[in-house]
């Protein structure tokens, strides 16, 4: 048992850089048995056919390049992409912006794995991959990349650079800057075997199923990334070959800081002025083209400038400096102010991009409280106590209903999104169907009435009620008890401050005297998270693939790694029950634990989802476990009027789906061509 805990801890751990009748709980069920595997090839990556043009045209600028035709260039059989809104004319600069020297936000729109998400967000399609396939028990997995690829220097792309990635970097013990990835490990935690059969065919065998594996990659560059290693421009720097030392390799391996570094992406670094700007040029062997033949990018460049301050970035954007921004500022309260100015500078909203927050404002109810405040004074009473009381069902539902979300959307958002519960990002491709649509907004509405009365009912079902007369609620011992609030910053320091202290007033107006324990920016911050230390503590809730990073329904992790509302349950189950408070059999955390095991060994895309409602209906019927206020807040995306094939639609909350890379941004073109 220990050994299967052990394996289940593997696959979730990642790096990286949620009337008047009152209800009784519902009674716990028993957990299901281990499923017997369906023994069928998974094909959950449905591919729309697209012709393949006959002939193929570039970009003016490569007309007097030394190259091989364009023919030549491209794989055998090129990824077409249909354009958004129109084919492009080549040439042109995309004038864009980060944050940060890193380029987290310019790496979203670099995005070429193996599989990748669909631009609609409702599942995936191939990406670097012409194809994938499963044997019939889930535990290999063979992906054929396209032949003909090439890296943007005109090497060739191929499995030697997946060798050189695996062997003399994830292997080499001499070498801790890439490692061997969470996903990429058997049960006991050693590496899974991997082999080449020929240079377009990579075998990854494990020793229990992973159908979810091939969706991994899909979710962002810091997934993808460290896979991407050109053997023949790194192996100049790499001690075993041509290299002198770790450090030169490590300092040399970064693609978008190392002009000259051969990618695989539409652009790549072409001029780097450091902490100022940094220029991006076409890719001339990228291996995608449009309906008609004309390979991509249409743009020669994108220019991006490094800017720390946010009030300068949205100066600069309300004066239609940048292109087209994502993630340039977050914050919907500005798009207002970006609207007076879009007519005078030239520039529009982009409708229809939203932050796909399930709840922002959150906060998490924790189910495993250790910590030593309970009571009042704090520490009068044993934790067990508060503990008790905080996973009551009546006391959650109590808290819930007594928020008025209407005047935070008022007062935090001034009126931007919409009052919800604590859900999952309402473009989760579970809700994609009918059956998941209803689904969504029977969690979306659930305990989100603002009804004070029915909360005092709720408190009252608990035992939670004032029994000394003070005019506060105390324990069911009858004990004093404070509900304290760890005002964070997690999804913005101003959004917290303002929403924590109407939860707070909300709370108190019920009876319940509550504390805020303000520890923004402190570095006991994370540890109460982590391992259970908090009462209630605030948290941005979105997630569009719950199989991928899970936390947010199935409590499997904690200890800093994913730590939600079930932060020691989850320790128990990610370290193999070495650590943590183990699930009392029945218990919520107990079958929440059963349905991801059964649909980690799932092979069925839709019964996957099915698996999902199930454990929605827990948190629905014995939760709320997260609280949430507002949600899906839209996103200032601006885009100048002369650029073009920007979708209508996006997600920039979750980073997972990898937002806007997945629509294909080497389709944008612009009108102002130099």
């Amino acid at each position: 048992m220990k050994k299967k805990f052990l394996l289940l801890a593997i696959l979730v751990v990642f790096s990286l850089i949620f009337g008047a009748c009152v209800p009784k709980t519902a009674e716990p069920t028993e957990a299901p048995p281990p499923p017997a595997v369906d023994e069928t090839e998974a094909a959950p990556v449905e591919e729309t056919e697209v012709v393949v043009p006959s002939a193929f045209s570039q970009a003016p600028m490569l007309d007097a390049m030394d190259l091989p035709p364009v023919e030549e260039r491209l794989p055998d059989e090129p990824q077409v992409i249909t354009p958004y809104e129109s084919i492009g004319q080549y040439g042109g600069t995309w004038d864009a912006v980060t944050y940060e020297a890193g380029m987290g936000n310019i790496k979203m729109k670099f995005y070429d794995p193996p599989v990748r998400w669909k631009p609609d967000y409702t599942g995936y399609e191939m990406g670097l991959a012409e194809s994938f396939e499963f044997n019939e028990d889930g535990t290999q997995l063979t992906y054929h990349l396209r032949p003909g690829l090439k890296w943007s220097d005109g090497a060739p792309y191929t499995t030697e650079d997946w060798i050189f990635w695996w062997e003399d970097m994830a292997m080499n013990e001499d070498y801790k800057v890439v490692q061997v990835p969470w996903w990429a490990r058997n049960e006991d935690g050693t590496p899974f075997t991997i082999e080449f059969p020929d240079e377009y065919t990579i075998v990854m065998t494990w020793d229990t199923p992973r159908w979810i594996a091939p969706y991994i990659l899909a979710q962002g560059f810091w997934e993808w990334e460290p896979l991407m290693k050109p053997k023949h421009f790194l192996m100049q720097y790499h001690p075993d070959y041509e290299g002198t030392d770790y450090d030169e390799l490590q300092l040399i391996d970064k693609w978008w800081e190392t002009p000259g570094y051969p990618t695989i992406f539409a652009w790549v670094v072409d001029e780097v002025i450091p902490g100022e700007r940094t220029t991006f040029v076409r890719n001339p062997y990228y291996w995608k083209v449009d309906t008609e033949g004309n390979q991509l990018p249409y743009l020669d460049y994108v220019s991006v400038e490094i800017q720390l301050d946010e009030e300068v970035r949205i100066l600069n954007m309300s004066q239609g400096k940048y292109d087209a921004t994502f993630r340039a500022t977050t914050d919907p309260r500005n798009i207002p102010f970006l609207q007076e100015q879009a007519e005078s500078y030239g520039y529009h909203i982009q409708q229809g991009w939203m932050n796909g927050a399930g709840a922002w404002p959150g906060w998490l109810i924790n189910q495993d409280y250790v910590g030593e405040e309970c009571g009042d004074p704090p520490g009068s009473v044993p934790a067990e106590e508060c503990r008790d009381l905080l996973r009551d069902t009546n006391f959650m539902k109590g808290l819930s209903v007594a928020l008025n979300r209407q005047r935070i959307l008022e007062v935090v958002w001034n009126g931007f999104g919409y009052t919800t519960q604590a859900t999952i990002s309402p473009q989760s491709w579970h809700f994609a169907s009918e059956e998941g649509q209803a689904k969504y907004e029977e969690w979306k509405n659930a305990d989100a009435e603002f009804d004070p009365v029915l909360a005092e009912e709720y408190f009252d079902a608990a035992g939670f009620v004032d029994a000394d007369g003070d005019g506060w609620r105390d324990l069911p011992s009858g004990s004093p008890f404070v509900l304290i609030i760890d005002l964070n910053t997690w999804g913005g320091e101003q959004v917290r401050n303002e929403s924590d202290e109407i939860a707070s007033e909300n709370w108190n107006d019920v009876g319940i005297k509550t504390i805020i324990n303000n520890v923004q920016n402190q570095p006991d911050d994370g540890n109460r998270g982590n391992y259970g230390l908090y009462m209630v503590r605030g948290a941005h809730i979105s997630e569009i693939d719950i199989w991928t990073y899970p936390d947010w329904i199935f409590p499997i992790r904690g200890g800093g790694e994913g730590s939600r509302a079930f932060p020691m349950q989850g320790l128990w189950y990610s370290s193999g029950g070495e650590e943590g408070i183990e699930p009392a059999e029945g218990s919520p955390a107990y079958r929440l634990q059963a349905l991801y095991n059964q649909g980690i060994n799932e092979p069925d895309e839709e019964k996957r989802h099915q698996i999902v409602y199930e454990a929605i209906d827990i948190h629905i019927n014995e939760g709320p476990f997260s609280l949430g206020a507002t949600g899906d807040q839209p996103m200032p995306v601006v885009v100048k009027d002369t650029f073009h094939n920007v979708s209508e639609y996006g997600v920039l909350g979750p980073w997972a789906p990898a937002s806007p890379g997945n629509q294909h941004p080497e389709q944008y073109w612009t009108e102002e061509v130099d």
